[in-house]
């Protein structure tokens, strides 16, 4: 009587390797898009930060603060703002009454979109910065 082995044979061996590539390539695109939305929602979150600390500054100094780079965004708007993946600014309009804050990538980073908000004390003329 003979005894037989059980084993793949190549071509099934090459069908699980596909099937495994197609998977991987799923699941590294998911985890892709799932970091980037990630990302967009911290700066989204630090944006609507800036923009409540923007409103407690002007009511007490009657004023909006500018700032170019995140460094100075924490030292005049008394914040915390760390990100190794966004930088933050905030310019004043073309009236006293309304700000732009943005949130630009680091250079390091490969994103190329910014998130750019802009803010008006009341319904004066458009903010344009």
């Amino acid at each position: 009587m003979k005894i037989y082995q059980k084993s793949l044979t190549l071509m099934e061996l090459i069908m699980v390797v596909v099937l495994i590539g197609i998977l991987a390539t799923i699941g590294l695109t998911n985890y892709r898009r799932a970091v980037t939305r990630a990302q967009e929602n911290e700066a989204r979150s630090q944006l609507l930060l800036i923009q409540h600390a923007e409103e407690v500054r002007r009511a007490e100094v009657n004023a909006y603060v500018t700032c170019a780079d995140t460094a100075t965004c924490n030292t005049n708007l008394f914040l915390n703002l760390v990100s190794p993946t966004w930088g933050y600014s905030v310019a004043s309009g073309n009236t006293s009454s309304c700000f732009c804050a943005q949130a630009v990538p680091t250079p390091t980073d490969l994103n190329t979109f910014r998130i750019r908000n802009n803010w008006e004390q009341a319904n004066t003329s458009a903010c344009a910065c």
